[in-house]
C-alpha cells in the first residue's frame, strides 16, 4: 500500500514538472523561458543530433565529414546549454534581487510601524481614561491590525535573510519549556474565545536545549498559532513536550482542517497554504512553517508532521539538549 501511494506521489510529481503552463504561471514568465521546457528543447536537440551523426556517418565514410559533423554537434549543444545556463543565472540575479528588494522595504517599514506602536502603547496605557468607549476601541484595534503588520514584516525580514543565507542564530542554553509556558499564556486567551482547550503532557524538569531564544518562541509561537487558528469551534489542542536521546522533543496535536494528501509535500514551501485552509483562514502568508523549518534545522533539530484532511495535524520538532 505504501509502495503505490510513493509510486503515485512519483507519478504526480513527474507530471508536475512538465505542466509546463503551471511553472509559468508560477514563475511569471512565457512558456519558452520555463526550464523544463529549454531542458526539453535540450534532449529533442540532442536525439536529434545523435540521429543525424548516426547517418552522416552510415552514408559518408570520409572522416573529413565526420570530424565536420561532430564539430557541428558540439557547437550545436554548446548553444542550447548556454541558453540553459543564461536563463538560470536570470532566474538566479533575480532572485537575489527580489531578496534585497523584500530586505530594504522590509527595514523601512519597520520605523513608523515601531512608532505606531508606541503611540498607541501610551495612549492605552497613560491616556486611557479620557477617552470614551468608541475612542478605546478605535485605538485597539490600530495596535491590533499594528501588532499583525509588524509580524509580517518581522517574517519578511526573515525570509530575506533566509534566502541570502544571513539568519543570524545566537545558539545558547535555553528553558524550551519557559518559552512554551510563556507562548502559551499569549494564546490561551485566544483559544478561550473560540472555545478551544489547550493541554500540555510534560515533566516539571526537562533539560536545556541548544537555541536562539528568540527564534525558537517564533518557532513555538508559529505551531500553536496554526493550530488555534485551524481547529474548529469547541475543538481540542494537546501539546506534549518530552526527552528523545540527546533531543528535546515538541508536539503539538489539533483536531482541526488537516491538509490534503496531495498537498502534504508542500507544507514547508515558502509562501505555501493549502487549498481548506485558504477556504478556513483566509488570513495568512504561508511564511510561517517555511521559517520555522530553516530555524529548527540550523539549530541542529528537525521538524516534522502528520495530516489527515478533515481530522486534524501534528506537528512536531525536536532540539539538541545542552550538554
Amino acid at each position: 500500500m505504501e509502495f503505490c501511494k510513493n509510486k503515485l506521489k512519483l507519478k504526480l510529481d513527474f507530471v508536475n514538472d512538465f505542466d509546463l503552463e503551471k511553472q509559468a504561471r508560477d514563475l511569471g514568465i512565457k512558456i519558452w523561458q520555463t526550464p523544463s521546457f529549454l531542458f526539453i528543447v535540450f534532449g529533442v536537440t540532442a536525439v536529434i543530433i545523435m540521429l543525424a551523426t548516426y547517418f552522416i556517418s552510415k552514408n559518408y565514410e570520409s572522416p573529413e565529414v565526420l570530424v565536420i559533423a561532430e564539430c557541428l554537434v558540439v557547437v550545436v549543444v554548446f548553444i542550447v546549454e548556454m541558453l540553459v545556463n543564461k536563463f538560470i543565472v536570470q532566474l538566479t540575479r533575480l532572485n537575489k534581487m527580489k531578496s534585497e528588494f523584500v530586505s530594504i522595504a522590509s527595514h523601512q517599514l519597520r520605523t513608523p510601524l515601531s512608532a505606531i506602536k508606541w503611540e498607541t502603547e501610551l495612549l492605552l496605557t497613560k491616556f486611557k481614561k479620557g477617552l470614551d468607549k468608541k475612542q478605546l476601541k478605535n485605538i485597539e484595534n490600530i495596535y491590533s491590525i499594528n501588532q499583525r503588520m509588524i509580524r509580517l514584516v518581522n517574517d519578511l525580514l526573515d525570509v530575506a535573510r533566509i534566502d541570502q543565507n544571513r539568519l543570524i542564530l545566537i545558539k545558547q542554553k535555553v528553558d524550551f519549556l519557559k518559552i512554551v509556558e510563556e507562548v502559551m499564556e499569549e494564546i490561551i486567551p485566544k483559544a478561550k474565545l473560540r472555545n478551544i482547550e489547550i493541554e500540555i503532557d510534560t515533566k516539571k524538569e526537562l533539560p536545556m536545549v541548544v537555541g536562539d531564544k528568540e527564534k525558537v518562541q517564533i518557532v513555538v509561537e508559529n505551531l500553536f498559532d496554526n493550530a488555534v487558528k485551524y481547529t474548529n469551534s469547541g475543538g481540542k489542542i494537546r501539546v506534549k513536550i518530552s526527552k528523545n536521546k540527546q533531543y528535546l522533543e515538541f508536539e503539538i496535536k489539533d483536531n482541526g482542517v488537516g491538509i490534503p494528501e496531495e498537498q502534504i509535500g508542500r507544507v514547508f514551501e515558502k509562501f505555501f497554504r493549502s487549498d481548506n485552509a485558504t477556504r478556513y483562514q483566509t488570513e495568512g502568508t504561508g511564511l510561517g512553517l517555511y521559517i520555522a523549518k530553516n530555524i529548527v534545522e540550523q539549530l541542529g533539530g528537525k521538524i516534522w508532521f502528520k495530516s489527515i484532511e478533515n481530522v486534524g495535524s501534528v506537528f512536531s520538532f525536536s532540539l539538541p539538549i545542552s550538554r
